[in-house]
């Protein structure tokens, strides 16, 4: 008998072989990148001298900064939209009665407010019957008195709080059996008032802590343009945070140049606040400009939770920032501004990088770059890398 026999022929054994390796290929396919890795390249991580992955964190700030000069942000101009003001003066009736019945034997009152700048003012009325003379007190002061059968609107004088009496005289004694009377009609009080709603207009803008800085500020001024008829108009105020920087008549047509005060701004919103005392305004082009003593430059933000900190802290994480150059061969000088601690940049190669453990916070960190000359940054970057990358998870 053949000795052979019953074993695998040689091409049963390759496509058993070819089967498991498609399997075992199936398997690397469907494992995680990580775990495949490992068995590819072999996880030496625990060997004796082995080589030790550097495993980034995370990225906590990337920015692109671009040119940046030493004359960068030194001259700041707020634009604030246009606006109308305008005062208007319009007929209204303040009082009106419909009916008012007064004899002889009383006196029939009326009392009513006035708008403040009420001006005009008048008192009418008809008469629809009457017997004896009529008398018209307004205040306590008589505006008229006779017989009122036809009567033409009173002028008058108002006050914030005014009293309207009507009264008729007694008939004479011999009379005993009669009553004067008047049975008036369709009383009213009316003035010319002033419509203030439209008189001031407030536009808001922003100013940073540092360009607020009294210490650094060397010019401010506000310009901008009234359209306006100067036979028409008043003195037009101008307020910044309510205090007075000018109020007088515009030079209609032209442009109105104000400096201000440094003391007057605050860091943050400022509010910009224009009054007119009559007539139509137009309010366009206005800019708040700002000149500093020393330029300021960009302040970027990035946030470290309480365990990256702790990992910080124990040496697990790493932190450093990295800065991306244009690759001209030249040298490159720079402070970096970390939470109030300074790293200096000199190199001519197109990259920078520097370890941070020592100068970052827990919570809110804060870095600003101030050249020496002009840089052309490419990146900024913070970021955190460990050793492992289980202590990144």
């Amino acid at each position: 008998m053949d000795s052979k026999k019953g074993q695998p022929s040689g091409g049963a054994s390759a496509a058993l072989i070819v089967v498991i390796a498609f399997f075992i290929l199936i398997f690397l396919l469907l494992l995680p990148s990580e775990e495949r890795e490992k068995i590819l390249e072999g996880d030496d991580s625990g060997g004796v001298g082995s080589e030790v992955r550097v495993v980034e964190r995370g990225v906590l700030l990337r920015e692109s900064p671009g040119t940046i000069t030493k004359l960068k942000e030194r001259e700041f101009e707020h634009s604030v939209p246009s606006l109308n003001l305008f005062t208007e003066k319009e007929d209204v009736i303040i009082k009106r009665v419909d009916s008012v019945y007064v004899d002889s034997s009383g006196v029939s009152s009326r009392q009513f407010p006035v708008f403040a700048g009420a001006e005009n003012s008048k008192v009418g009325f008809s008469v629809a019957d009457h017997e004896g003379i009529l008398t018209v007190d307004l205040n306590g002061e008589q505006v008229f008195r006779g017989d009122a059968g036809v009567v033409e609107p009173l002028s008058v004088d108002l006050r914030a709080e005014n009293i309207l009496e009507f009264s008729v005289d007694s008939p004479p004694a011999w009379q005993f059996w009669k009553k004067n009377f008047y049975d008036i009609r369709n009383v009213q009080v009316s003035t010319t008032v002033e419509r203030l709603e439209n008189k001031e207009a407030v536009n808001t803008f922003f100013v940073s802590q540092e360009e607020a800085n009294v210490d650094n500020l060397e010019d401010a001024y506000i310009i901008y343009l009234v359209d306006c008829s100067v036979a028409d108009v008043g003195r037009l105020s101008v307020y910044l945070n309510n205090n007075l920087l000018s109020s007088k008549v515009p030079d209609c047509g032209s442009l109105e140049k104000t400096f201000i005060d440094p003391a007057d701004f605050i860091g943050g919103k400022n509010e910009l606040r224009f009054v007119a005392e009559k007539g139509r305004y137009l309010v366009d082009q206005i800019f708040v400009k700002t000149k500093l003593k020393k330029p300021i430059f960009p302040v970027y933000f990035f946030d470290i939770n309480s365990t990256q900190f702790a990992k910080i802290d124990n040496g697990t994480i790493n932190a450093s920032i990295g800065l991306k150059f244009i690759d001209d061969d030249e040298r490159k000088t720079a402070t970096i501004e970390l939470n109030s601690h300074r790293i200096f940049v000199d190199t001519r190669s197109d990259g920078f990088s520097k370890n941070i453990d020592p100068f970052v916070i827990e919570g809110s960190n804060s870095l600003r770059i101030t050249p020496e000359q002009t840089l052309h940054l490419l990146e900024l970057k913070v970021q955190l890398d460990c050793r492992n990358a289980k202590d990144c998870e």
